[in-house]
């Protein structure tokens, strides 16, 4: 007797809920949300590989201006049993010497003004993990956060290289209460901290970028992904 149908290989992954976005095309308000806060834009470039530019002020820069591309739903969650990962590529190029503020990764509570504070650090209390690049400095930065309990890594990983960067993000845990977020550039790791959490926590994720002084600033991405057993 022949099969009823062939098993698809998506459906060897069933047990894994996620994306790989190559940004193809960047349609608003369904996987993913374009957020310019001072009349910035997000937009797919005209370049190859599906590279999307993030621009975070209009037609009169400003220091502090600020623009995010998010999915449009909390998609992930920190939660027992349930390990995920998240991976950028991206690249800057300082427009003004060091005064680019650059995140991504994952954050509660909805992505918008304020992710990226005016000093270039992430907010004082939220839950998630992300990489950010501070005005003022030349390095990756890794925090991971639940409420105002915080772990910081200042890496010794430039950033605004001419070449683009990968940044992975891993939550892996280890207990009903507890979980090592890991954190990799360009496949090498670069901090692992532990943090203590409860329940289920929705979380979106993000990329943003904002201006570190009146000098325009921009940010490239070339794919977002994320993955997480369900």
């Amino acid at each position: 007797m022949t099969k009823l149908v062939d098993l698809l290989d998506q459906m060897k992954y069933r047990r894994t809920f996620g994306f790989f976005d190559d940004f193809d095309a960047l349609p608003s308000a369904q996987r993913w949300t374009a957020d310019p806060i001072n009349s910035g834009s997000v937009a797919v470039a005209a370049a190859p590989a599906g590279i999307v530019s993030v621009v975070p002020s209009g037609g009169s820069p400003a220091a502090h201006d600020q623009t995010y591309l998010t999915t449009t739903q909390p998609l992930f969650a920190f939660a027992a049993d349930r390990p995920l990962i998240f991976e950028a590529a991206l690249q800057f190029t300082e427009a003004n010497t060091n005064q680019a503020d650059v995140m991504v990764g994952l954050v509660s509570g909805g992505v918008g003004a304020g992710v990226i504070q005016n000093s270039g650090a992430p907010q004082a209390s939220y839950t998630g993990m992300v990489f950010y690049k501070a005005a003022g400095s030349t390095v990756w930065n890794c925090q991971s956060s639940v409420g105002s309990v915080q772990a910081t890594t200042a890496t010794t990983q430039k950033s605004g290289l001419a070449d683009y960067q990968t940044l992975t993000g891993q939550w892996q845990p280890i207990s009903s209460t507890q979980a090592e977020a890991r954190f990799f550039i360009d496949g090498l790791l670069v901090a692992n901290q532990l943090l203590t959490f409860s329940g289920v926590t929705a979380l979106q994720l993000f990329a943003g970028v904002a201006n570190g002084s009146s000098t325009m600033e921009t940010l490239y991405l070339d794919y977002l992904a994320g993955y997480q057993l369900r």
